[in-house]
C-alpha cells in the first residue's frame, strides 16, 4: 500500500518539477522575444540559455509561437469548465460572467509586461496568425460546451454566436480603465438582450 502512496507522491513532485521547468523556459523566451523580437531569436539559443537541451524544450513546446502560448490550453478548458461543471441552478451565462469575474485580477497584474506582449503578437505575423487560430478553437470549445448545456438545445450557430459575444466581451472589458463594471455592464446586455 505504501509503494503505490510514494509513487503518486513522486508522479506529484515529477510533475511540479515538469511545470516549473516549461514555466521557467517560457518566462525566459517571452523576456527575449519582448527585448530582441521575435524573429531575432532561435530556439536554440533559448534552450541554451535555459540549460535545457532543444529535444527537450520541443518536448515541452511543440513550435516556436507555443512558448508565448503557453497558457492557451489550460484557459481554453478552465473555460467549458465553468460551463460544464457550474452549479445546478445557474445559467450559462453567469457561470460565464463569475470565470470571467475571476480571471480579471490575474489579467491585470504586470500591465507594462501584458501590453509588451499584445504588442509582441500584433507586431509579429506568425504570433498574430496563431493568436487567431487559438481565438478561433477557443470559440468552437465554447460553443460546443454551450450547445450541449443549453436548455432548449439552441442551434450551432447560436451557439457560436452566443460564444463570439462572450469571448469578445471579455477581450473588450480587460481593455478597459474598469474591467470589472464593463464586463457586468456587457454580461447585461447578453443576458437581457438590448431593449430599443
Amino acid at each position: 500500500m505504501w509503494f503505490k502512496g510514494k509513487g503518486r507522491l513522486a508522479v506529484g513532485l515529477r510533475e511540479r518539477k515538469k511545470a516549473k521547468t516549461r514555466k521557467t523556459i517560457s518566462d525566459l523566451a517571452t523576456r527575449l522575444f519582448i527585448e530582441r523580437g521575435y524573429d531575432n531569436v532561435t530556439v536554440a539559443e533559448i534552450a541554451e540559455i535555459a540549460e535545457v537541451a532543444v529535444t527537450t524544450l520541443f518536448n515541452y513546446f511543440p513550435t516556436k509561437e507555443s512558448l508565448i502560448f503557453d497558457e492557451s490550453h489550460d484557459r481554453e478548458e478552465a473555460l467549458v469548465n465553468a460551463v460544464h461543471t457550474r452549479v445546478k441552478g445557474t445559467s450559462i451565462l453567469d457561470a460565464l460572467q463569475a470565470h470571467f469575474l475571476r480571471l480579471l485580477p490575474m489579467s491585470q497584474r504586470n500591465t507594462k509586461e501584458h501590453e509588451d506582449i499584445i504588442r509582441l503578437i500584433r507586431s509579429t505575423p506568425d504570433l498574430a496568425r496563431e493568436h487567431r487560430e487559438l481565438w478561433r478553437r477557443s470559440e468552437q470549445s465554447l460553443a460546443q460546451a454551450i450547445s450541449k448545456e443549453s436548455e432548449p438545445k439552441l442551434s450551432r450557430i447560436e451557439a457560436e454566436m452566443i460564444s463570439h459575444c462572450v469571448l469578445d466581451a471579455f477581450r473588450r472589458s480587460i481593455e478597459t480603465s474598469n474591467p470589472k463594471p464593463s464586463l457586468v455592464s456587457l454580461f447585461g446586455i447578453l443576458k437581457d438582450g438590448w431593449q430599443q
